[in-house]
């Protein structure tokens, strides 16, 4: 009986040496489903953290925004229009294809062309032309200095893509296929339910520890929670539930990321539906809504009122700005009055369901109802949303921006009224703010842009086409397993390094 137990014990060994390893899988909890992963038809912070770990860009921002090198290991500015990027060598898409300046010429061109429709043309609107000198160097010339250019090419919007694959997939391109050259290819999406991506064995960095990458849509805060808790998922990468980061912090299962975010949280006004067209209704309606009640009673002090159109971690935050519209109900019903509307009106305010949103919403019906305005709310499946008030809702809508990390990318989008119809969904129009933004963007001296950036938030707060809400703090969780995952302000994290733990 010994010796059979020895060798069926000797006969278990040799099997398991046998047996490949276990593959490393990381699942991840989103807010909700990915629109789109084609980079250039989206505008949503949870397709863009699918992108990043898809595709690769010029150049790209570290956990400090700090611009690193990307697909272009160096690149020079030679005179106040032209820059020239010099691309890696030997970096192949996940299709097998070389990639080439050819690439990136085709990417420049298919984001700025109208017929795309990309709301990320935006940020290369300045583009004159992209030429690809030779295969590996790339000559970008704008039509005036253009001093975001940089920032602006680590935005998801303007990934590489690879031509042929664009070709090949045609209208399914996004949906059924996506190819680049990041750490992790494209394996399929079910809607409604997860994407998968595999590592990508050439990646030009090394391969990453990772094998399987999971993304799920879970709209629930407390669903999303269970999943951790029970292991169903591995890491909540920024929306962890407010109300239960204290308790989770305090369990050693668990590691918890908190940082400042990029993003500011804001009730959108389109400025083509009365009365939102009146700034003093617009005025009215944000004295009326009390920022800290919100940031205390849904945010759980994990938080701050707005103190203008951008973050406070954003370059050319106008560090002297107080919090945009003290609460004052009073004040307001005098501006509601002066514009006509003694007796308030009624309105419509647009959601997704997500708790915060859902929630902040509430407390702003309850606050304009003191005022007056009757406001009713829909809730919108997310895509829907996007896609909805990007060509013009009926009233105010939830929503958030997150930019570039440099103040034109936090302003121009949304702002500019070139942008009306994509990302500017407040339908606004104002000359002078745009020639402010354009001006901003054309001035290389960095100390004399943030003068000219000052001007712009202080004129986009007295119009406020928008409620402003929140800066919000970004938290995040995972199980104890999950080593080198990263928070990044611009709320896109990258996975490349990060690895399971035994």
């Amino acid at each position: 009986m010994n010796k059979f137990r020895t060798a069926a014990l000797a006969l278990v060994l040799a099997l398991a040496f046998c047996l490949p390893a276990m593959a490393a899988e990381l699942r991840l909890a989103q807010v909700a489903d990915v629109s789109s992963l084609d980079p250039h038809k989206v505008s949503d912070i949870y397709s863009a953290n699918v992108i990043r770990q898809i595709y690769s860009n010029l150049v790209q921002v570290n956990e400090n925004m700090e611009i690193v090198p990307d697909l272009a290991e160096k690149w020079e500015n030679p005179d106040d229009l032209t820059w020239i990027f010099h691309l890696r060598k030997g970096v192949k898409f996940h299709n097998g294809e070389p990639f080439t300046a050819a690439d990136v010429k085709y990417t420049v061109e298919r984001i700025r062309d109208p017929k795309t429709a990309s709301p990320g043309a935006t940020h290369l609107k300045e583009v004159a032309s992209v030429e690809a000198v030779d295969d590996y160097t790339v000559k970008i010339v704008t039509k005036r200095p253009f001093a975001p250019m940089l920032m602006s090419l680590t935005r998801y919007e303007t990934s590489i893509l690879c031509e042929k694959a664009v070709a090949a997939a045609g209208a399914d391109y996004g949906s059924k296929a996506a190819v680049g050259t990041g750490p992790f290819k494209f394996e399929s999406w079910s809607r409604g339910d997860k994407v998968v991506l595999v590592k990508n064995p050439d990646y030009f960095r090394g391969a990453a520890a990772i094998d399987t990458v999971i993304y799920r849509g879970i709209p629930e805060d407390a669903t999303r929670l269970v999943e951790l808790e029970s292991g169903g998922i591995d890491v909540i990468p920024g929306n962890f539930p407010y109300q239960e980061f204290e308790n989770i912090e305090k369990n050693d299962k668990y590691l918890t990321y908190k940082i400042p975010a990029m993003s500011t949280l804001y009730m959108g006004l389109n400025t083509e539906v009365k009365p939102l067209g009146d700034k003093l209704v617009r005025q009215a309606m944000n004295y009326a809504v009390d920022k800290q009640g919100i940031v205390d009673a849904v945010y759980f002090g994990y938080a701050a009122p707005s103190r203008g159109p951008l973050s406070p971690v954003i370059w050319g935050f106008d560090p002297g700005r107080k919090d945009a519209y003290a609460y004052n109900p009073e004040k307001a019903r005098e501006l509601l009055k002066k514009a006509g509307y003694a007796d308030g009106f009624d309105m419509t305010i647009y959601s997704d369901n997500r708790t915060e949103r859902r929630s902040a919403a509430e407390l702003i019906q309850a606050y304009l109802a003191e005022v007056g305005i009757r406001a009713q709310i829909e809730l919108m499946e997310w895509s829907a949303l996007l896609s909805t008030s990007a060509k013009g809702i009926g009233g105010g809508f939830m929503l958030g921006w997150t930019g570039t990390g440099d103040a034109d990318g936090g302003l121009t989008p949304v702002y500019h009224s070139a942008n009306i119809g994509s990302s500017n969904r407040f339908r606004y129009k104002n000359e002078a703010l745009d020639a402010l933004l354009e001006k901003g963007t054309a001035t290389l001296d960095q100390e004399a842009r943030k003068k000219v950036y000052a001007e712009a938030q202080e004129l986009i707060v007295e119009e406020c086409p928008l409620v402003f809400m929140i800066s919000q703090e970004l938290l995040g969780a995972s199980t104890s397993k999950v080593k080198g995952f990263k928070l990044y302000p611009n709320m896109i994290s990258p996975l490349y390094s990060v690895t399971l733990a035994e």
